[in-house]
């Protein structure tokens, strides 16, 4: 126990003298000083990300939910931009389908390799508001002499953030606080 008394005074003792020294104690303040400003800024920035984020998916999801129990028919512009949007995440060229839609009856045309037709018509027909959809698309075996189709182009992907190389910080922070809890769970289970 002594000892550690011992040591423990060497330690804060070294400390104050490297802080305190008259020739650099001024400079190594100075940068420890910027270190946390620095720490402080990014933390709030971080923490200021996190809450815009939280806030944005919760009005997201419950502008969902609305959407999924209320039977409002949207305008045709609108379906087209949710079906345009849809196409990102399942068609490597989502810029060579043209969209039309009349009263939730979509058509799709446009050149797309034969792969991922299946794929764009199930997408298109669970879009919110789509009643039906016409398939026009003219299939291809590879994008080799199509111009619409150059080009190396990949699909978007999941659209879960855990599935995703890079996380939102939403889905850090709550990742982050599942695994807090579970070691916090662990370490007490284990106390017992």
């Amino acid at each position: 126990m002594m000892s550690r008394n011992i040591w423990l005074g060497i330690v804060i003792g070294a400390l104050a003298a490297f802080v305190a020294d008259p020739r650099g104690g001024r400079r190594r303040r100075a940068l420890a000083r910027d270190q946390l400003a620095r720490a402080s800024r990014k933390t709030r920035d971080a923490l200021d990300a996190t809450a815009r984020d939280l806030a944005n998916r919760t009005s997201g999801m419950i502008a969902t939910t609305r959407g999924r129990w209320t039977s409002e028919a949207a305008d045709d512009r609108r379906l087209v931009e949710r079906v345009r949007a849809a196409l990102g995440r399942v068609c490597s060229h989502p810029h060579a389908i043209d969209v039309e839609a009349t009263d939730g009856r979509v058509t799709l045309r446009g050149p797309i390799l034969a792969s991922e037709v299946d794929s764009v018509a199930s997408c298109v027909a669970g879009v919110r508001g789509v009643t039906s959809v016409t398939n026009a698309l003219e299939a291809h075996d590879s994008a080799e002499g199509i111009p619409a189709l150059q080009g190396e182009r990949r699909i978007a992907g999941p659209s879960l953030d855990i599935l995703q190389r890079n996380w939102a910080p939403a889905t850090q922070a709550l990742v982050t606080a599942g695994l807090a809890a579970t070691g916090i769970c662990i370490a007490a289970y284990a106390r017992r």
